[in-house]
């Protein structure tokens, strides 16, 4: 029988600590160096994968823990930012190219699953990429417009949200899986996306629904842009403690 892996002093080491290890840098958590021993940083690790699995977060590597992360599939995942937030954008690249339909509509398979089609819908996009890729509910709980149990549909909400759970990084420089709050004209925020990677310049690029060149907040599109931070409000790193278990018609298929 397969022992609990654990901290403990000392720390627990062996063949079977590092490849629980090399199982969760594949799946895109890091657990620090594969050195084969289970410190902090692997316990780290063990809780965020956890927590996007939807089972029990205790740290503890156990019988459900060890199934769980052999039937994941690999899903490479850039660097950086949170987990939940990485497993988030993996999601919204599957959907490039996905348009309303018909054009103009605001219908989309997004706004299906939100319960809440044919509305304007880049926040409705982030709240799905987020729940079925992450199982993580953007604005869970929070009493405010907009919000539903499947996340959040109101830009000014999702801004909200994340300043008052400490979320909130303002200008600092993004990473993947971060959220991207936009503001053009003044006053409230108008847009959404998630970070894919951020340059040196002040310039990132992000994975936005609804949007198109010449209709940044409005274009009927799930596209790829490039933005400066002279474009935003600021960015929030969802952390990896908002779990929910996916509904059984949560998810929907992505385009060919």
């Amino acid at each position: 029988m397969d022992r609990l892996l654990l901290v403990t002093s000392p720390l627990l080491t062996g063949p079977d600590v590092l490849a629980v290890q090399r199982r969760l840098a594949a799946l895109g958590f890091d657990p620090g160096p594969p050195d084969g021993e289970y410190g902090p940083a692997t316990e780290h690790a063990v809780r965020e994968f956890q927590d996007a699995a939807g089972i029990e977060v205790d740290g503890i590597v156990g019988p459900e823990t060890r199934a769980a992360l052999a039937k994941e599939p690999d899903r490479p995942v850039p660097a950086g930012g949170s987990a939940v937030g990485r497993r988030a954008l993996a999601e919204a690249v599957r959907w490039l190219g996905t348009r309303e339909d018909p054009s103009g509509s605001n219908r989309t398979p997004f706004g299906a699953w939100f319960g809440l089609d044919g509305v304007p819908w880049c926040n409705i996009f982030v709240s799905y990429c987020f729940a079925v890729g992450a199982r993580t509910i953007i604005a869970a709980g929070f009493d405010a417009a907009g919000c539903t149990p499947r996340g959040c549909a109101y830009v000014p909400s999702t801004e909200a949200w994340l300043r008052s759970t400490g979320m909130w990084l303002g200008h600092r420089p993004p990473r993947p899986g971060d959220l991207a709050i936009y503001n053009w004209h003044g006053g409230a925020p108008d847009h959404i996306g998630i970070v894919e990677r951020a340059g040196d310049d002040g310039s990132f690029t992000a994975i936005e629904g609804n949007t198109a060149l010449g209709a940044d907040s409005n274009g009927g599109e799930v596209m790829r842009r490039e933005r400066s931070l002279d474009d935003v409000d600021g960015f929030g790193r969802v952390a990896h403690t908002l779990r929910t278990r996916p509904e059984p018609d949560s998810q929907v298929s992505p385009v060919p």
